[in-house]
């Protein structure tokens, strides 16, 4: 029967330190234990007392007794020291699948006070070993710590772990520290010749009109003014012609999407979804590249045709969080 459940542990956790955007560490998220060098000195104290006690030597008592007292000393010295930390976790990057992102931890000492924070902290994810340690005495924000994306969407990030063992080595302080930040991870980009299409595929509109309402952007210009037919919108109508006499005018914009080009999911087998979605992320990537107005047609989610920086984020953000298991494309 295995004791330490690592899921039990994490339950622990999120009840003794919940997440958070920043931490200041104090008596309630901070651990301390003797370390392998502190186990060694009490063994030592109590070899001293032994022999004290048995050949009588009060001198040898003495020292065993400085001893205890100097642990007890540095018990407290090395909380105090390490509860003089605070951790706060920075703007993520883009990335892809794969691909490794460092995560920026912005490491702040108080140094208002009069003794500042000393020693070296080490950082790692919990569960694995030190891969990144900086000096408080002479260390530069934010600090990295590098993280493997290996599944394209949203991705909570795990425990990190903080220890130091200033001053003497003879207490470990640590700490678990879960934050807020979920990484979004993006399908890695295929390089594929761009296959644009005049319009999207037929699918029920019912099904696409949310999501083409909440991420229409609206950025199509004003080209000129035609006359009205019946049918058309009646946003488009220029109302203040109509108001000189002019009689009904529609403006039309050189933005419309019967001018601009859609990218299209097509035909694919499950497991052949993800080149599929990796081949339009490089697509998207170019197209934006270029700053040409398209569109994304992905079956259950439809983005209007746009440009720009919002645009590439919320196309690469759909072909992120598509389904990984859904119906046949159509064609």
């Amino acid at each position: 029967m295995n004791i330490i459940n690592p899921q039990r542990i994490n339950k622990w956790l999120d009840k003794r330190i919940p997440p958070a955007n920043e931490f200041k560490l104090n008596r309630h998220n901070i651990f301390i234990f003797p370390a392998k060098f502190g186990g060694l000195y009490l063994l030592l104290c109590m070899l001293l007392f032994l022999l004290g006690t048995n050949y009588q030597n009060n001198l040898m008592l003495l020292l065993c007794y400085f001893l205890l007292a100097l642990f007890l000393v540095h018990l407290l010295s090395s909380y105090i020291n390490f509860a003089r930390l605070s951790v706060s976790m920075g703007k993520i990057p883009e990335v892809y699948t794969s691909d490794d992102v460092y995560l920026p931890l912005w490491i702040n000492a108080d140094k208002t006070l009069k003794s500042p924070m000393h020693g070296i902290v080490n950082i790692a994810l919990m569960g694995h070993q030190v891969n990144h340690w900086f000096d408080c005495d002479a260390f530069s924000n934010p600090v990295s710590l590098n993280y493997r994306c290996d599944n394209r969407g949203w991705q909570q990030t795990q425990r990190i772990t903080f220890s130091c063992y200033y001053p003497l080595g003879l207490f470990k302080c640590w700490t678990h520290l879960a934050f807020n930040s979920k990484i979004l991870v993006f399908p890695k980009p295929l390089p594929c010749q761009v296959e644009l299409t005049e319009s999207p595929l037929p699918h029920d509109e019912t099904l696409l009109s949310i999501s083409s309402q909440s991420l229409h952007t609206n950025q199509d210009d004003f080209s000129h003014l035609k006359a009205y037919r019946v049918g058309e919108s009646l946003r488009h109508v220029a109302w203040k012609q109509v108001a000189k006499g002019r009689g009904m005018l529609s403006k039309e914009f050189s933005g419309s999407e019967h001018n601009i080009a859609w990218l299209v999911l097509r035909d694919y087998t499950p497991d052949q979804l993800e080149n599929a979605l990796s081949r339009l992320s490089f697509q998207v990537l170019e197209l934006s590249r270029t700053n040409q107005h398209f569109g994304l047609d992905l079956a259950y989610t439809r983005i209007t045709p746009s440009s720009g920086e919002s645009h590439r984020i919320a196309c690469l953000t759909a072909l992120a969080l598509h389904p990984s298991t859904t119906r046949k494309g159509l064609s």
